[in-house]
């Protein structure tokens, strides 16, 4: 791992002590206030590097890892246009960052490449990861292939789909009842974690977002300017703090002149970031568990990266819009009338919020495409039940 990178406060800047951030901005061990800052001024003179880098390789300047040893071909994912389903919300410039073409069909490979090459790096044994399926599918995936032992604690309520792909790579994982946010202070309050084993979770981990800031970098690159506005699913936050965090350090090194406007999209009344927003907080705990198609994503009692999603959304005037599982249904037929287009629930997110959401019809609009559709086959049935393409 590097050795000239800081871990700071994302609120205040303060940097760490011996991994430790010593600030008074965090008022719960739950939620995660952490970033990693770079020396900009001398990325900026080799980055994104060129030649044999070809992967999330080419942006190691900016990244933890001294360089990538493991990787499954993560990153350089498509942007498509999508003109017909702009056109119906009179935008003629909008687009979509398929992040479904990574190896494991999600976005996040790109944060668990960046942070298994880290451990990998510093010689780590065994990992464990709280997750709804994606994350610890993909990290089982990566560690398998860097002998890393990893366990995954994952809800009873996972789709099938992702139970089966854990089997199918010989995941250990075990099941609790519960929400994912009782899950996630249960493996944090216990004592199973020891000095030897890396909580792996979005929240507790400060690299994952390491690596989906490169959404940002390839967004850049790909249309050669940087969008007005971006939007994403919101599910603990972690990713919509990535992208931003992406574009601030390109205006860090003068690449760009400015961030996009940051949206991001919960189910309304399992929306704790929007409604941190309204009371101006950092962090709110909802009281109810969450009920929606989208549960395990979108819907939540708690996001525990909002401090920082929250921070990106002030920062670039942004906002959270909230939807209803009406609108992913009708958003998925859209989708696939007008695109031939299938993701997985969550991933309809940003295209349901459209509706809300004000612009003018010559701004360019990314939407992130965050995970496919196969995992999830059972619930995109049901969602089209008594429906067919030939209906339209």
């Amino acid at each position: 791992m590097k050795k000239d990178i800081t871990i700071v406060c994302s609120k205040c800047l303060k940097p760490s002590k011996k991994g430790v951030i010593s600030c008074t901005c965090s008022t719960s061990r739950y939620y995660d206030y952490e970033t990693v800052l770079y020396d900009y001024k001398k990325a900026a003179e080799n980055f994104p590097l060129v030649g044999t880098h070809n992967g999330l390789d080419r942006f190691l300047p900016l990244l933890p890892n001294e360089k990538f040893s493991i990787t499954l071909g993560e990153g350089n994912t498509p942007l498509l246009h999508f003109q017909k389903f702009g056109l119906k919300y009179g935008l003629a410039r909008l687009f979509v960052k398929n992040e479904t073409g990574n190896p494991t069909g999600c976005f996040k490979d790109r944060e668990t490449a960046v942070g298994i090459n880290v451990e990998s790096e510093q010689g780590t044994k065994k990992i464990e990861i709280v997750s709804s399926g994606n994350a610890a599918i993909s990290a089982v995936a990566y560690s398998n292939k860097a002998g890393i032992e990893c366990l995954c604690h994952i809800p009873e309520t996972t789709s099938e789909g992702k139970k089966q792909l854990l089997q199918i790579f010989g995941a250990k994982f075990q099941l609790h009842k519960g929400d994912y946010e009782n899950i996630y202070r249960n493996v944090i309050d216990s004592h199973s974690l020891k000095d030897t084993v890396v909580n792996f979770t979005a929240g507790k981990y400060v690299y994952r977002e390491e690596g989906n800031k490169t959404i940002a970098f390839e967004i850049y690159e790909q249309l050669d300017a940087v969008p007005d506005t971006v939007v994403v699913p919101i599910g603990n936050g972690s990713l919509l703090f990535a992208v931003y965090k992406g574009f601030w350090e390109l205006l860090q090194m003068k690449k760009i002149k400015k961030i996009p406007k940051m949206i991001g999209v919960q189910i309304a009344g399992f929306s704790p970031v929007a409604e941190a927003l309204r009371q101006g907080k950092d962090f709110v705990a909802l009281p109810n568990s969450p009920h929606s198609i989208a549960e395990g994503g979108i819907a939540a009692m708690e996001s525990y990266c909002s401090p920082k999603a929250i921070k990106a959304i002030k920062e670039t005037d942004g906002a959270v819009i909230e939807i209803t599982d009406a609108d992913l249904v009708r958003v998925l037929k859209e989708l696939i009338t007008e695109e031939s287009f299938v993701v997985e629930p969550t991933s309809l997110a940003p295209f349901a919020a459209f509706s809300q959401i004000k612009s003018e019809p010559n701004e360019t609009i990314v939407c992130v495409a965050t995970g496919n559709a196969f995992k999830n086959l059972e619930e995109i049935l049901r969602m089209l039940e008594g429906w067919s393409h030939a209906k339209k």
